[in-house]
């Protein structure tokens, strides 16, 4: 399997309607041969977030670095390093970084959202 170093790591600025101050890299999919799902990292500078959305396919998230919210329909949730999230299908959610430094999490999702 092969290896990506955090450091070699190339985030990109995610450029959609709804997002402020959020890039993102695919880690691993299927170039590295995970056929079915696509591990991304997201960091999220301060006072960026994610659009609020919902699609048909779930989300596996853990924090690397920084803390965050995550509302996941009405219910907003505090996140800190090492924590674990699940985000369910057809749920509106949406990621934000209200503190003063970088918020970075994984996210795992089917090929399907791996926009």
């Amino acid at each position: 399997m092969p290896v990506v170093k955090y450091t070699q790591m190339q985030l990109s600025d995610v450029q959609m309607d709804g997002v402020k101050d959020a890039s993102k890299a695919n880690v691993v999919g299927p170039e590295q041969g995970w056929e079915n799902h696509t591990m991304r990292v997201f960091r999220l500078k301060p006072g960026g977030f994610t659009p609020r959305h919902q699609h048909d396919w779930e989300h596996i998230n853990h924090v690397i670095k920084g803390q965050g919210k995550l509302r996941i329909g009405d219910t907003v949730h505090d996140l800190s390093e090492k924590d674990f999230a699940f985000v369910p299908p057809n749920t509106e959610h949406q990621f934000e970084n209200p503190y003063d430094e970088p918020f970075e999490f994984i996210c795992i999702v089917p090929n399907r959202g791996a926009y």
